[in-house]
């Protein structure tokens, strides 16, 4: 018998900080989705560029921001703002500094 290979479906940002809003980071279910999502999108930019990382990173924070968690917001922020600095990209760097 054949195998069908496992298709994994694309997780969206906003199902991610809907999910969290509605439920809560302590929600078993919802800490699961949000990983699942982090390991997605690590395995998509790890293949990527590094702006791509850095991309990643501002979304990460984007997530924190929208559910309140100001803490982690501004450690994956931090996180995006110095890899933008160390692979020259300004304009990121710059977008960066604005949303703080």
């Amino acid at each position: 018998m054949e195998e069908k290979p496992n298709i994994e479906r694309k997780i969206k940002k906003s199902e991610v900080v809907e999910l969290l809003k509605a439920r809560g980071i302590d929600n078993l279910e919802v800490k699961k989705f949000f990983m699942d999502w982090t390991l997605q999108r690590e395995r998509e930019t790890d293949k990527g560029t590094p702006r791509d990382r850095i991309i990643f990173n501002v979304e990460r924070a984007e997530v924190y921001l929208a559910i309140g968690d100001n803490e982690e917001f501004l450690n994956a922020l931090d996180d995006a703002l110095r890899q933008a600095l160390q692979h020259n990209e300004a304009d990121l760097y710059n977008q960066i500094i604005k949303m703080y």
